[in-house]
């Protein structure tokens, strides 16, 4: 019988011990991957991670638009995504060359998606079909989506093409549904987003000269949908939607709480003679983030002229420190150097005292709330259009600089 040396026994003691261990994913590149949805349909997604100590980092790729990751936590073959604003976390572990996991969106009835994803060289795209499409899907449509309720025709779409990708979005009267992108091959057309925050998967076949599919979500149910052209269509909030104050002679009333811990209402000094933007949003409202760098552009652009800007969030839940959190956590993420207040959480009870008390017909996130310098609202603003809407995205901002250079130029009155 043969026996090993001291160092010949550490050696193989070593490879041994190392081969039991849960070995890491890669530590910085791209991934592709799919995430389950409802019908069994499979969303893909695209996502950048560079798990790197002390501060690992992402984000989720959507066309040219990139969503950073909260937080990233990587423990051995283990990989959490945390969105604590959206009140969901993606956990998975590492096997087979592979992330295998779950994206699981915390409310009274959490619920959880499959996903898995595996590292990408951005070169394996496979056998290359030719799209050669008769009617490439690009333009303005009026969405005709069908329901429990009958049709709902309120919403448009908006696409447009570059090489063989489509993309484009859906556009409500509470903001749009983000940038998605995908493939036309022939007369179908698959358009994609997953953001952490969002995920969507819409299915188009054009058939008898019409545009037609089914949208589907992480749950259901999943809507069908028709397209009809309309070049020249635009998205606006119907007369019978527009949010207005209930009261126009008062001013509209806010108290909350920084992440510093400061309480802050409309009444402080910092507000008194100014000209103020007050935005009704939340932390998990995607439509609020892209709108973020828009307020804080007119902050920076206009403050030294007499403008201020106030963010309302009102949170997933009420508690504070959690709160503060997702505050800190959206002031990082945008650069915002206005204050964001915590006014609780979106409970009927607390959205009825201090936002509905005092607007008509409150029903988006965010809601824009324009004030003169005598404390006078001028123009509310519902919901957010983000920049996957084009144009509508343009004139937007053009109405928010217009708005900006009216309330400022009010003369204070007298009293």
């Amino acid at each position: 019988m043969k026996i090993l040396a001291p160092a010949a026994l550490l050696l193989v003691s070593s490879l041994i011990f190392t081969s039991c261990q849960p070995q890491p994913p890669p530590q910085k590149g791209f991934w592709k991957g799919t995430i389950s949805l409802v019908d069994q349909k499979q969303l893909p997604f695209l996502v950048y991670l560079d798990l790197t100590p002390p501060a690992p980092s992402g984000y989720f790729l959507n066309g040219s638009e990139q969503t950073p990751i909260p937080e990233i936590y990587l423990s051995g073959d283990s990989l959490t995504l945390v969105f604590s604003e959206y009140g969901a976390v993606m956990r998975s572990v590492w096997k087979g060359g592979r992330l295998m996991g779950e994206f699981l969106r915390f409310r009274k009835d959490t619920t959880a998606n499959t996903f898995e994803a595996s590292p990408f060289s951005g070169t394996e795209e496979g056998v290359k079909t030719k799209s050669n499409p008769d009617v490439p899907l690009v333009g303005k449509f009026q969405v005709f989506f069908k329901n429990r309720d009958g049709i709902d025709s309120s919403s448009i779409a908006t696409f447009w093409s570059r090489g063989d990708s489509v993309f484009g979005t859906i556009i409500a009267a509470d903001g749009d549904y983000g940038l998605m992108a995908g493939k036309q091959v022939g007369n179908s057309v698959q358009l994609g987003r997953f953001s952490g925050w969002q995920g969507q998967l819409m299915e188009l076949t054009r058939t008898q000269n019409q545009w037609g599919g089914t949208l589907y979500y992480r749950t259901p149910p999943s809507i069908s949908l028709t397209l009809e052209p309309q070049p020249t269509i635009k998205a606006e909030v119907s007369d019978s939607k527009e949010t207005s104050t209930k009261d126009a002679r008062k001013p509209f009333a806010f108290t909350g709480v920084t992440v510093m811990g400061d309480t802050v209402t409309n009444l402080d000094s910092r507000f008194k003679g100014k000209a103020l933007i007050i935005d009704i949003m939340g932390t998990w409202c995607h439509n609020c983030m892209d709108a973020a760098p828009l307020l804080q552009k007119l902050y920076t652009d206009f403050n030294k002229q007499g403008l201020e800007v106030v963010g309302l969030s009102l949170e997933l839940s009420g508690d504070l420190q959690t709160a503060r959190k997702n505050l800190l956590l959206y002031e990082e993420r945008f650069g915002i150097t206005f204050p964001v207040l915590f006014c609780g959480s979106l409970d009927n009870a607390n959205v009825e005292a201090r936002i509905r008390s005092q607007l008509n017909n409150f029903f988006a996130y965010p809601t824009t709330i324009f004030v003169d310098r005598n404390g006078i609202v001028q123009y509310i603003h519902e919901g957010f259009k983000g920049p996957g809407t084009g144009e509508e995205y343009q004139s937007q901002v053009d109405l928010y600089y217009k708005t900006v250079e009216k309330i400022l130029k009010a003369r204070m009155a007298h009293r």
